[in-house]
């Protein structure tokens, strides 16, 4: 048995933080046509949800176009959940947009009734992120607040108060992502997460991101993580491993528990 979240949530057909961990794929195709293809891919491939990354697209400031492929997920995806992240450069961003354009998408994104989740960065500031919570709080929509690292793997202290500063700033969700240069690394988020999932009974999300950190990608959610992330098609970050092996590591380890 995993440590589950007191508040686990519910999302369509599954449950963040409850007795099984949440794979999920992102789409990260720089072109509408692909994008498309992409979409049926990931859902062929049976995600328990899927992470659209609008950062990548090219026609960002379309909101035409953005609003059909939302449309178009919603459609498809069926009872799958779907995560509409734009991610800031400064964060692992695939393109440089300015934070007034990633405003707007990620309110766009939520009044259009297609998403069930946002991602939207701590560092985006209080002024951004409350307005946005607002709109999600009236419309059922889950707010992940994020940190993302990609040059280290901090203290056990700095990211448990991370996410703690995540919830505490409206987060329904706290994720953070932290970039592992050798084993003692992971060994160092495990904790972190363990710690924090004693501390906090909100959803946590906690990855290790780059080769060295391929293992808390697999078994994360033992020590607290609630979801983690596969590659479909393509990866939006080092270290990620297609579906179908984590799937089996992970089916494997949870008939052991």
């Amino acid at each position: 048995m995993r440590t589950e979240a007191l508040k686990p949530i519910a999302l369509k057909n599954k449950v963040l933080g409850g007795d099984k961990p949440l794979i999920c794929i992102p789409l990260t195709s720089v072109g509408e046509t692909d994008l498309m293809s992409e979409i049926d891919e990931v859902i062929s491939l049976s995600p328990d949800m899927i992470e659209w990354r609008a950062d990548y697209f090219e026609k960002y400031m379309d909101h035409s176009k953005v609003y059909n492929i939302l449309r178009c997920l919603r459609a498809k995806a069926g009872e799958i959940p779907a995560i509409f992240t734009c991610r800031s450069h400064s964060e692992g961003g695939f393109r440089r947009i300015e934070d007034e354009i990633r405003a707007e998408l990620y309110k766009n994104a939520i009044l259009s009734g297609c998403i069930d989740v946002i991602d939207v960065e701590l560092s985006f500031g209080r002024d951004n992120i409350e307005p946005i919570k607002a709109l999600a709080v009236k419309t059922g929509v889950k707010l992940i607040l994020s940190y993302h690292n990609f040059a280290e793997t901090p203290s056990e202290e700095f990211m448990i108060d991370k996410i703690k500063e995540e919830i505490d700033s409206g987060g329904d969700i706290g994720k953070i992502a932290v970039m592992a240069k050798e084993q003692g690394d992971v060994l160092q988020l495990f904790n972190a997460t363990h710690k924090a999932r004693k501390e906090i009974s909100s959803p946590v999300i906690a990855i290790s991101m780059g080769p060295a950190g391929t293992l808390a990608r697999l078994a994360g959610w033992m020590f607290g993580s609630d979801m983690t992330f596969a590659s479909g098609v393509n990866a939006s970050a080092p270290g990620q491993m297609p579906i179908g092996e984590m799937r089996k590591f992970i089916d494997a380890l949870m008939k052991r528990l």
